[in-house]
């Protein structure tokens, strides 16, 4: 399939009116250019008034971590954008505002972000950042979380949608995206630390997904089809989940968050521990969930009267019918600390003795 039909396909529903933008991140890498050049020629196809109505404007950021390389991929990127007559911005790690954030991906979003909140300080509205993963950076995701030992969640990987962030290509194969380029004789530029096996995604992409291919051929298709699955499975859960917190009972003032302990053990397992995590993000007023798989547990299996302390000082007790979580005081942090801190300096003076 072109990769056109996958970009109708997946944002279609995103082009309502009245002025969206679509604010496309390139780094000037085969699908970032297969992806731009693609919705360029949407536009150039569709008529005014048939609701395929966008700006479009390309936002490239300079890490500077590859010297000369990367200056060339900013140089790349402006003259494509001039051949095509797309408007182009760029920016640099030296101007990020807000610093704090060491490494690449989380500056680059940062500022693709602060892009998005300018121009839709100007006026435009609905403003989509769009980005150019596709199927084989799906398969990635899914192998690398479930290496990990993630649950369902982390298998549904990367989303098509993600607030205001479009992965309009996540369907589509890079077999596809490379004929597209073939076919309109594009050019691009190759990020030379892509052939290297530092990192695990790249030891992932050039070893173990060869390997599976001998397994299954469509690997990346039963991998993407995969996370499909467990993103709607995901959000029924949590959607099932939300719903039953209504009986909890929660405390911002005292950050603490308690459910029945006679309804929460009427649940299946599954949901019991998607409430676990959900209190704990309730005490906590955290929108993501720092417990691992074994603490959830922890709680699921917690004895009646028995107190355990999770991350985050927080603490999670099964008492009076209630299943609490809660914030521990900053005097009792403190006290727990210095306690740490001394059977830390007993054990150091114990060790020399011994030696």
């Amino acid at each position: 399939m072109p990769i056109l039909p996958h970009l109708q396909k997946n944002l279609r529903a995103c082009l309502a009116p009245p002025w969206p933008l679509l604010v496309v991140a390139f780094s000037g890498g085969r699908d970032s250019v297969a992806l731009l050049h693609g919705l360029a020629q949407l536009q150039k196809q569709h008529k005014p008034g048939d609701g395929w109505e966008f700006a479009l404007l390309a936002a490239h950021f300079n890490h500077g971590l590859r010297g000369a390389e990367s200056d060339g991929d900013e140089t790349f990127c402006r003259d494509f954008c001039a051949q095509q007559g797309i408007e182009f911005v760029c920016g640099r790690a030296a101007d990020l505002v807000g610093g704090g954030e060491n490494k690449a991906r989380e500056r680059r979003y940062a500022w693709l972000n602060q892009v998005c909140d300018a121009e839709q300080a100007k006026g435009y509205q609905p403003v989509w950042l769009v980005c150019a993963h596709h199927q084989e950076d799906q398969a990635e995701t899914v192998l690398l979380h479930l290496l990990r030992g993630s649950g369902t969640a982390g298998l549904a990987a990367m989303r098509r949608q993600n607030g205001r962030l479009l992965r309009p290509l996540l369907t589509a194969s890079r077999e596809e995206i490379e004929s597209y380029l073939a076919a309109h004789n594009l050019n691009w530029r190759e990020d030379s630390t892509n052939a290297g096996l530092d990192y695990t995604r790249n030891r992932l992409r050039h070893l173990l997904l060869p390997l599976l291919k001998e397994f299954n051929p469509r690997v990346n298709l039963a991998l993407e089809q995969t996370a499909e699955v467990a993103a709607a499975e995901t959000d029924f859960l949590q959607e099932y989940a939300q719903r039953r917190m209504q009986q909890a009972m929660l405390d911002a003032a005292e950050s603490a968050a308690a459910y029945p302990l006679a309804l929460w053990q009427k649940e299946p397992l599954a949901i019991q521990r998607l409430l676990v995590r959900l209190l704990w993000q309730a005490a906590r007023q955290r929108p993501v969930c720092s417990l691992s798989f074994e603490q959830t547990e922890a709680v699921v299996n917690l004895p009646l009267h028995k107190t355990i302390h999770l991350p985050g000082g927080v603490a999670a007790v099964k008492n009076d019918g209630w299943l609490k979580i809660f914030c521990l005081s900053s005097a009792e942090m403190s006290r727990r600390r210095a306690k740490s801190r001394g059977g830390y300096e007993k054990y150091e003076k114990n060790g020399r003795k011994k030696n």
